[in-house]
């Protein structure tokens, strides 16, 4: 039961067979997950290495990791539309300044 992390002897004695069985279950689909994660990560060491031709010359496909990694987070919660708010604002104020004689 190393796989579960039950070390019990009295929890083992009172499981049952079918609790047994998904359990074994959950763990076959845990090591599925990291072996996902694996694979995933060998797929995006390719992608951060990738090339692309320019004339004779070859150049990074990503020029930043910005370029590469896509944060979700920043999705999720709305920064890109912030930061374009604040880059709008920041042209505002521009305008306004200008437009003012300032």
């Amino acid at each position: 039961m190393r796989y579960c992390q039950i070390y019990d002897q009295v929890q083992l004695g009172r499981m049952t067979l079918t609790h047994y069985y998904l359990m074994m279950k959950s763990v076959g689909l845990q090591l599925v997950d990291k072996q996902r994660a694996l694979h995933m990560q060998a797929w995006l060491n390719v992608q951060a290495k990738a090339t692309k031709q320019r004339g004779k010359k070859v150049v990074p496909y990503f020029k930043s990791f910005d370029d590469f990694f896509k944060d979700p987070l920043s999705e999720q919660t709305g920064n890109k539309k912030t930061a374009r708010h604040e880059q709008m604002n920041d042209e505002l104020k521009q305008m306004l300044l200008k437009a003012n004689g300032g």
